[in-house]
C-alpha cells in the first residue's frame, strides 16, 4: 500500500504517526524512509544515522548535528519516488526511489512506556484497548502462558465477538466444554487454545455435545 493510500493517524498531541519503509534506487543503494506529506517521503541512505554528526570541513559551530533524511517526491508517471540523497550534490541527477519493504508504524518511546506498561507481566493481552490502555495484568496464583481467568476471558470473548457471560464460561468448565480449563481454587483457568475451541463448537439449542472427557 502507497503512503497516499494510507489513514493519516495522529498521537494525542496531534502529530501525525509515522510509518517506516525501506527503499532502493535503481543503483542498488538501499535506504530508510518514512511517510510524508502528500504521498512523499523522506529517506537517508541505510548506512547513514537519521541524525548525523558535522564534520570539522563543513565550517559549521561545534557539536552540529545533520538531518540526513531528504525529500523524495512521487511521480504517476514513474511509478516511483524521486530526488537525491544527502551526500549528493545539487546538480547531480535525479534517483528513483521504490519502496521494498513495509516496516510499519513508529510509536515514539513517549507513548510506548504508556501504552505497553505492565505487557511485560504474563497475563491477558487487550487486544482491542486504545493507547493507556493496553498492557498486561499479574497472573494469579498458578497462572501459567497462555491461561486467563474468568474475567479475562469475558474480555477475550467480547473482543473477538462472541460474548459469553461469567456464568456460561464457569458452566462451560464445569461441563467439561472449555479444553484445559482447570478449577484454582473457587475459580477457573482457561486456556486460550481451549476458548476458542468452546467458542467454535458452542452449545446451541436443542443440540447438546459430547464434553471433552465423553469423548
Amino acid at each position: 500500500m502507497k503512503p497516499s493510500e494510507l489513514p493519516n493517524y495522529r498521537w494525542p498531541d496531534l502529530s501525525y504517526i509515522v510509518r517506516q519503509y525501506v527503499v532502493v534506487d535503481a543503483r542498488g543503494r538501499i535506504g530508510i524512509a518514512h511517510n510524508g506529506s502528500d504521498g512523499n517521503l523522506w529517506a537517508h541512505p541505510a548506512e547513514m544515522p537519521a541524525i548525523a554528526q558535522a564534520t570539522p570541513d563543513m565550517a559549521l559551530p561545534n557539536g552540529a548535528k545533520l538531518m540526513t533524511d531528504t525529500l523524495w517526491r512521487y511521480s504517476d508517471d514513474d511509478d516511483a519516488w524521486i530526488g537525491r540523497w544527502c551526500d549528493q550534490d545539487s546538480d547531480d541527477e535525479l534517483l528513483h526511489l521504490v519502496i521494498v519493504d513495509d516496516l510499519g508504524w513508529v510509536m515514539p518511546d513517549r507513548y510506548a512506556d504508556q501504552a505497553l506498561s505492565g505487557s511485560d507481566q504474563m497475563g491477558f493481552w487487550n487486544y482491542g484497548a486504545t493507547i493507556g490502555r493496553v498492557g498486561g495484568r499479574p497472573p494469579v496464583a498458578g497462572q501459567t502462558p497462555g491461561e486467563c481467568t474468568i474475567d479475562q476471558a469475558v474480555e477475550y470473548t467480547a473482543e473477538v465477538g462472541e460474548p459469553v457471560s461469567p456464568r456460561g464460561l464457569r458452566l462451560a468448565c464445569a461441563r467439561g466444554y472449555i479444553p484445559g480449563a482447570r478449577k484454582i481454587g473457587r475459580d477457573w483457568l482457561l486456556p486460550y487454545e481451549g476458548i476458542n475451541y468452546y467458542l467454535d463448537n458452542r452449545p446451541r439449542p436443542g443440540r447438546k455435545p459430547a464434553s471433552r472427557q465423553e469423548r
